[in-house]
């Protein structure tokens, strides 16, 4: 007998359907199946198991299924999987990934993640912390041995704090934690750009805003790899959300400070409300180093020369940023420090950066340094200056911006207060005899 041609297509589409979940899972699946080493400084190693004995892992190592990854002292790795995942290690840090349960493991230092937003779900896993991702930029830290400062001062502890913030997207999960008496409890969260999580296990965890472009600006888990995060898009548009609404006063000043050392994890500041402590952490060593040159012109022989030069001296503990719009209107700043233009034969770079801690000339000058090297395409270059965060929310910081190509160059003297940016100075390429 033959089976009804209506009965032959519904079972067709029932297997289609099948065989199509199926191999959507095992695509999933495989998406974290093995992950790519793309770079990586000093000591990096791969082992099968926490336990077992490691071997040097080099720049295109392929990392398996449930390998453990080691940083050592002053070194990083970055690790691309097939759904261009990236999760960058910073130093003394431990590593692992679950391709079946899609969760990505980590156990120690300080780690970046960043997903592409069309490529699935993933965990994140650390300590007590369990949480999910679609599409999302975030970072991570866990640290054995914390110093917590109490309201009486600093004490050691021997918990581990867990630190988890994002700088783009949403992340959603659950902290488990105990009190006193042994009782366990489940926090459950939800984090956007901005947001922190600080975790331990025998404490409460909160919640806390913290000071999202500086982050991006200082931390070496962005600036000190060779590659822009795929992301890196979001992470503007996230700056300039945080910005707006720290204009409009949703995001307030901080009373009490978590803190990591700019040159390690990043800068962080954050009101803790409700709660009587908070947490240095030390993570990531390193930071990116910057070239010099002596030039004439009245330029500082701080950064290259370039083909177009711009720069930047001041002389307080402000924060003040160089900005540089392209012909093509790509920006260069600290958020996005090399841009490749003109069909690829010209890049321009901000090679030298200051947060203001720093003296870079005797006896008090800082500077900033964008060069523009290789073939520039004909055109404007604008560069200006935007006061970040100065020492005093009503100082007036003083600075000089120069430019030039050749022996063309042009000099704006001025001074800003917080958020101010100050008139754009234009340079016209080719320079006119």
């Amino acid at each position: 007998m033959k089976t009804p041609l209506s009965f032959q297509y519904c079972r067709f589409t029932l297997f289609l359907a099948c065989a199509l979940t199926v191999g959507a899972a095992s695509i999933s699946a495989a998406d974290l199946a093995q992950a790519v080493v793309r770079q990586k400084v000093n000591v990096v190693t791969v082992a099968p198991s926490l336990s077992a004995a490691a071997r040097p892992a080099t720049t295109g190592s392929v990392v398996q299924n449930q390998n453990v990854v080691r940083t050592g002292n002053e070194s990083r790795a970055e690790l691309e999987f097939t759904d261009l995942t990236l999760a960058r290690m910073g130093a003394n840090s431990i590593f692992s990934f679950d391709s079946q349960a899609r969760a990505l493991e980590f156990t120690q230092g300080a780690l970046l993640f960043s997903k592409p937003a069309n490529s699935g779900r993933v965990e994140v896993r650390s300590g007590a912390i369990t949480a999910a991702i679609t599409g999302s930029t975030g970072f991570i830290s866990n640290q054995p041995a914390a110093i917590m400062k109490t309201v009486k001062g600093k004490i050691a502890s021997k918990e581990t704090t867990t630190v988890l913030g994002m700088l783009e997207g949403t992340i959603k999960g659950d902290a488990a934690w105990n009190t006193p008496n042994g009782a366990r409890h489940t926090f459950h969260f939800s984090l956007g750009p901005g947001d922190m999580l600080v975790a331990q296990a025998n404490r409460q965890p909160v919640v806390v805003q913290f000071d999202l472009p500086r982050f991006i600006k200082s931390t070496p888990l962005i600036n000190a790899f060779n590659r822009p995060i795929l992301n890196q898009p979001q992470l503007f548009q996230a700056i300039a959300n945080y910005q707006t609404d720290e204009r409009r006063g949703f995001i307030r000043p901080t009373r009490v400070t978590l803190v990591t050392q700019p040159s390690q994890l990043g800068w962080v500041s954050g009101s803790i409300a409700n709660s009587s402590f908070d947490a240095s952490v030390d993570q990531l060593g390193g930071s990116s180093s910057s070239s010099s040159s002596s030039s004439g012109g009245g330029f500082v022989p701080v950064g290259s020369t370039g083909v177009i030069r711009g720069q930047l001296v001041w002389t307080t503990s402000a924060d003040l940023d160089l900005h540089l719009t392209l012909p093509d209107e790509q920006h260069v700043f600290y958020a996005n420090r090399s841009v490749t233009f003109n069909n690829g034969r010209a890049t321009a770079a901000l090679d030298h950066d200051n947060l203001g801690g720093v003296i870079d000339a005797p006896p008090d000058k800082r500077v900033e340094n964008i060069a523009v090297n290789g073939t520039p395409s004909n055109g404007s270059y604008t560069f200006f200056v935007n006061s970040f965060n100065p020492s005093s929310p009503n100082a007036s910081d003083p600075f000089t911006l120069r430019i030039g190509s050749g022996t063309h160059t042009q000099t704006l003297s001025g001074s800003l207060t917080g958020g101010q940016n100050s008139a754009p100075l234009v340079l016209v390429f080719p320079p006119h005899s």
